[in-house]
């Protein structure tokens, strides 16, 4: 049986996805098609979720933990070309909402060079990681930069949390 804890750890993300994609099903006079190999379009969420080992980071509507690049300038991204095939940025045609721990004023967007927008946190651009696993590209080191999962107080997670392992 599980404890309240572990049963709030388990439910409550999937919940606040179940919840998110609901809202996302109904019909739309201006939807733009899908297509694309955006990680997220249209009105993009933000949320948290807790990833044991390195507490509560920022997530994607579907629950998918966000990524920073220590390589990417302010308000911008390093990242082209092969390195989105692996790092994908995350998306949205509007500014994107706050949900969980996020704050909202800390969300932004930019233009891309390929002319997507990206979402920023804190002016970091957002991305998720394309494979292997929850935590895949934690700490992986890529042309003199490093990939983080991304706290929502606007930094990046670099080290684990004691005992998290």
């Amino acid at each position: 049986m599980l404890d309240a804890f572990t049963f709030r750890r388990a439910v409550l993300p999937l919940l606040a996805t179940t919840v998110l994609a609901v809202a996302g099903c109904g019909d739309s006079d201006d939807d733009k098609g899908g297509g694309g190999g955006s990680t997220a379009s249209g009105d993009a969420s933000v949320v948290t979720r807790d990833v044991p080992g390195y507490g509560t980071v920022l997530a994607d509507d579907e629950g998918r933990p966000l990524y920073v690049f220590t390589k990417d300038p302010d308000g911008g991204s390093a990242c082209a070309d092969e390195c989105v095939k692996t790092w994908e940025p995350v998306e949205a045609d509007e500014t994107p909402t706050a949900g969980g721990e996020v704050k909202q004023g800390l969300l932004g967007t930019f233009d891309r060079e390929d002319g997507t927008t990206q979402i920023l946190y804190n002016q970091r651009a957002l991305y998720t990681h394309n494979g292997g696993g929850l935590l895949a590209g934690v700490g992986e080191e890529l042309d003199g930069g490093t990939w983080y999962l991304m706290s929502p107080n606007g930094e990046p997670v670099e080290t684990t949390e004691p005992g998290g392992y």
